[in-house]
C-alpha cells in the first residue's frame, strides 16, 4: 500500500469515526440521561441515515484496508507504543462494527447492545491515546501531517472503491426486511379478541421473533417480541407476545394527601413519565420499509426547523416525505377496556398551536365521531389538583373511572381518607367511534409475558390508515410503564400473504 493511499484512507476513517461517534452519542441519550450535558454538541434530526451510512462506509473501508494490507502492506516503523495502541484500535473498531451489525440484524442483542455501548467509550479512549502523541510530535503542524497531499491514481482508486462498496452496503442495509408470513384463516374459523390467543388456528401461523432494545424499565432495556398473523378475505389478525417482568396498570393515579389530591408522577411534567404509567405496545405500518423507523425518528431537543422543542430532549416522530405511517397504540389502561388500540398516525409536522404545552409534531390521532377518555383533573399542576369526578364506592378500585359510575367532584362529597388513590382516566363513553376505532385489541398479562390480539380490516378507507397487503412493513415497540421510553429494532417485518 502506498503512503498516499494510506493517508487518504486514514483521513476518511477519521471523518467516518467522528460521524459514527457523534450520532451514536445522540442515540445513547435516549436511555442515558447522564449524557444530557452533551446534547447541545450533538447533531439532531434523522440520524439513522448518517449512522448507518457511516457504518456502511467504515465497514467497506475496513474490509478494503485488510485486503490491501494482505496484498501490499504499508511499510512503516511505528514505535512500540503506537504499535499496541493501533492494535487496541483495531479491536475496538471490530467490536463496534460487529455489534452494530448484530443490532441491525436483531440477533444476540443481549451481547451486542452492551458491547456496542462500551466500545463507544473505548473508542474515545483510543482516540485520546492515538492522537495525543501526534500533537506532541507535530505540534501546530499536526493537520498538515494528517491531511492528504496531492492524490495519485492508486489513492483515488482506493477511495472510489471504498465509497462504492460502502454505498452498496448501505443501500442493502437500509432496505432490508424480514418476512412475516401470514397464514390463511377460513371464513368459518373464528378468532375471539380476548388476549388469550388460545385458538388452534394460531398454531399454523409462523412465529416472527425480534429482540428489541433501548426501553426504559425493562430488564437491561430489552424485550423479546413474537408476532403471528392470520388473515381471511376481509381482515388480518395479529397475535403479539412480549416479555415484561411486571404488569403495570397504573396511569398517573391521584393520591389523597392531608392537603388534597396530588398526581403521582415521576417525569410527567416533561412528558417523560417513567414510574406511574401503564404498559403499552406500538405498531407502525408503512408502504416503505427503510430501517430505523422508516425515517420518522427526528432525534434531539429541537430537530425540526421552525417548530417548538420537546420537553424531554429525545425527539419527535414525523413523516418528512409527506407520506402517512399508520400507528396502532395499545394502552393497558386507557384502551384495553375499550377492546381497542388507539388508531393514530405519523404525518408531516403539525402546525404549532398558540398556548399548546406539548407539541407532538407528526404524531396525531385518527379522526373520531365520538367517544374518548379524558384526564380526571380539572387543571394540571405539579402540586395539588382538583378531580373532575369521584367514583361510587363500588368503582373506587378501578384503574379506569366510568362516567356512569361516578359523580361530579365537590369538596362536600370528598370523604376519601389520606392515602386513598383515585383513577386519573375518566371514560366519557366505553369506546371510540369512527376512524380511531378501526383496530380492535385486547391484552392480558401472565407470568412475565403480555399477550395481545389485534384485528383490522385490510382496507379501512381512511386516509390515515395503511392497507394490509403484501409488502406492508411493520415495526413493534414495547413500553414498560413508560410514557415515551420504548424499545426499538432496526429492520421491519414485511407482510407476505398467501396467494
Amino acid at each position: 500500500m502506498r503512503k498516499a493511499t494510506f493517508v487518504f484512507l486514514h483521513m476518511l476513517t477519521i471523518v467516518l469515526v467522528i460521524c459514527s461517534l457523534f450520532t451514536g452519542l445522540r442515540f445513547s441519550l435516549l436511555t442515558q440521561d447522564w449524557l444530557k450535558f452533551l446534547s447541545a454538541l450533538l447533531p439532531q434530526g434523522n440520524l439513522y441515515f448518517w449512522h448507518i451510512g457511516s457504518a456502511s462506509l467504515l465497514s467497506a473501508l475496513a474490509a478494503g484496508y485488510l485486503l490491501l494490507s494482505l496484498w501490499r502492506p504499508y511499510r512503516s516503523s511505528p514505535s512500540h507504543y503506537h504499535l499496541w495502541v493501533n492494535r487496541f484500535g483495531y479491536l475496538i473498531i471490530l467490536g463496534l462494527l460487529s455489534s452494530g451489525w448484530l443490532l441491525w440484524l436483531g440477533r444476540f442483542v443481549a451481547i451486542a447492545q452492551p458491547l456496542h455501548f462500551y466500545s463507544l467509550w473505548l473508542l474515545l479512549i483510543y482516540l485520546l491515546m492515538h492522537g495525543w502523541a501526534y500533537f506532541i510530535q507535530h505540534g501546530k503542524y499536526v493537520l498538515s501531517a494528517l491531511l492528504p497531499k496531492q492524490p495519485d491514481k492508486h489513492s483515488i482508486a482506493a477511495v472510489i472503491s471504498v465509497t462504492a462498496g460502502g454505498l452498496l452496503l448501505y443501500s442493502a442495509a437500509q432496505h432490508s426486511a424480514e418476512t412475516l408470513t401470514v397464514a390463511s384463516l377460513a371464513p368459518e374459523e373464528f378468532i375471539e379478541i380476548d388476549g388469550l390467543g388460545d385458538e388452534s388456528h394460531w398454531q399454523r401461523a409462523p412465529v416472527y421473533t425480534i429482540e428489541t432494545h433501548g426501553g426504559i424499565n425493562f430488564d437491561d432495556g430489552r424485550s423479546t417480541i413474537q408476532v403471528q398473523a392470520l388473515a381471511n378475505s376481509q381482515e388480518s389478525y395479529f397475535l403479539v407476545r412480549w416479555t415484561d417482568s411486571s404488569m403495570s396498570t397504573n396511569h398517573l393515579p391521584l393520591l389523597k394527601t392531608q392537603a388534597g389530591w396530588k398526581i403521582q408522577q415521576n417525569g410527567f411534567y416533561e412528558f417523560d413519565e417513567r414510574t406511574f404509567y401503564e404498559d403499552k405496545l406500538a405498531v407502525m405500518l408503512s408502504h416503505s420499509c427503510e430501517v430505523g423507523a422508516d425515517n420518522t425518528a427526528q432525534l434531539g431537543n429541537r430537530p425540526l426547523d421552525g417548530k417548538p422543542p420537546n420537553w424531554h430532549g429525545k425527539g419527535f416522530h414525523a413523516s418528512m416525505d409527506g407520506k402517512i405511517r399508520d400507528l396502532w397504540h395499545w394502552k393497558a389502561v386507557r384502551t384495553n377496556d375499550m377492546y381497542l388500540a388507539d388508531d393514530n398516525f405519523f404525518g408531516p409536522p403539525a402546525i404549532a398551536q398558540q398556548g399548546q404545552r406539548r407539541y407532538t409534531a407528526g404524531y396525531q390521532p385518527d379522526g373520531k365521531e365520538s367517544g374518548a377518555y379524558v384526564m380526571n383533573w380539572q387543571w394540571y399542576k405539579p402540586g395539588l389538583v382538583t378531580p373532575k369526578r369521584l367514583p361510587d364506592q363500588s368503582n373506587a378500585h378501578l384503574s379506569v373511572l366510568p362516567w356512569f359510575g361516578s359523580t361530579p367532584y365537590t369538596a362536600e362529597n370528598d370523604d376519601f381518607a389520606p392515602g386513598s388513590t383515585l383513577s386519573s382516566i375518566l371514560y366519557r363513553s366505553n369506546r371510540f367511534e369512527g376512524d380511531r376505532a378501526d383496530v380492535r385489541a385486547r391484552g392480558t398479562w401472565d407470568n412475565g409475558v403480555w399477550t395481545l390480539e389485534l384485528v383490522r380490516k385490510h382496507y379501512t378507507g381512511s386516509e390515515h390508515d395503511v392497507p394490509l397487503t403484501n409488502g406492508t412493513c411493520m415495526w413493534f415497540s414495547a413500553f414498560d410503564h413508560a410514557q415515551v421510553g420504548h424499545t426499538r429494532h432496526m429492520r421491519p417485518a414485511i407482510l407476505r400473504y398467501p396467494l
